[in-house]
């Protein structure tokens, strides 16, 4: 068996036995059922990791110290990026859907009264407020939590297995096939439990696996950039963090109905700013690849 199939073999087959038991304990809704469930996402995120460890990747060559003398504009790019993106994207889909726009906080009272609740007492505007929280989450403990917890996979898909896939199949294959795949290991979350999208939107359940697909491949093609750029994996791990950090853009107003176009990054609509972005990466990636295939040959 190849290093590749041990890593995949095991990533898949033991998270998602751990998500399937979250999946099954938060059908109890009761708040056990819901730690549980919690539980079983964040251990699942460490699954990549021990997967390349498995299949014997050569981890001294990931890269480890960020060298911020030399990469920190694409630190800062991995952690702000995540955020433009969503604000771009939520554009897009507020664009698309302009009845579904609500600044006047109506909307967020209905499904997070606590929160409307400190948007009162603050005095602060719906907009203020949501800039205000991104920019803490952006920036608080949590921040280098989710950081850390994405680490766990960055090791595994870009840290291993972007490198195995580009190196066998080429660059445009392989990154396109090694999104897809890191995509399809989400698939039992959002098929059972309606992880992202929930259960009523339009399409369910089978164009949820779809738009998470291209979320993905768009993640994992600026991620592999940074990572190649920086030769450092906290550079992508950075950006999976400051991705699961964004704070309740989707209080301005989404219908349940609607969630598979947006407004989070990982609607068909919304997603569309950075999917552009990573295509264009990508071209220029391959152009690069080209030139320098080129230059030697001639040597």
């Amino acid at each position: 068996m190849s290093k590749f199939t041990k890593y995949i073999v095991f990533t898949f087959v033991v998270s998602w036995i751990i998500e399937l038991v979250g999946a099954n304990d938060l059908k109890n809704e009761n708040i056990a059922g819901m730690m549980s469930f919690s539980y079983a996402i964040s251990a699942s995120m460490f699954i990549p990791a021990i997967g390349a460890l498995i299949a014997k990747a050569d981890f001294r060559k990931m890269g480890w110290l960020p060298k911020f003398d030399q990469n920190w504009k694409l630190i800062l790019l991995a952690w702000v990026t995540p955020t433009l993106f969503q604000i771009a994207g939520s554009f897009c889909y507020y664009a698309v859907f302009p009845e579904e726009l609500d600044l006047s906080g109506e909307f967020m009272k209905e499904i997070k009264p606590s929160a409307y609740k400190q948007i009162e007492e603050s005095g602060s505007s719906l907009i203020g407020f949501v800039l205000k929280e991104n920019f803490f989450s952006m920036t608080s403990f949590n921040f280098f939590i989710a950081v850390f917890m994405g680490l766990g996979e960055e090791i595994g898909w870009r840290g291993f297995m972007f490198p195995e896939l580009v190196s066998g199949l080429g660059r445009t294959k392989g990154v396109l096939i090694g999104g897809i795949i890191h995509g399809v290991w989400h698939f039992p979350l959002i098929c059972l439990v309606g992880y992202e999208y929930g259960t009523k939107y339009v399409g369910a359940p089978f164009l949820g696996p779809v738009a998470f697909c291209v979320f993905t491949v768009s993640t994992g093609i600026i991620s592999y950039h940074l990572y190649e750029k920086s030769k450092c994996i906290w550079l992508p791990a950075i950006f999976h963090g400051a991705e699961n950090s964004i704070f309740g853009i989707d209080y301005f107003g989404a219908s349940k109905l609607h969630t598979i176009f947006g407004p989070c990054n990982v609607g068909l609509v919304s997603v569309f700013p950075m999917a552009v972005c990573a295509a264009l990466i990508l071209f220029f990636d391959v152009k690069r690849d080209s030139m320098e295939f080129e230059t030697l040959d001639e040597d």
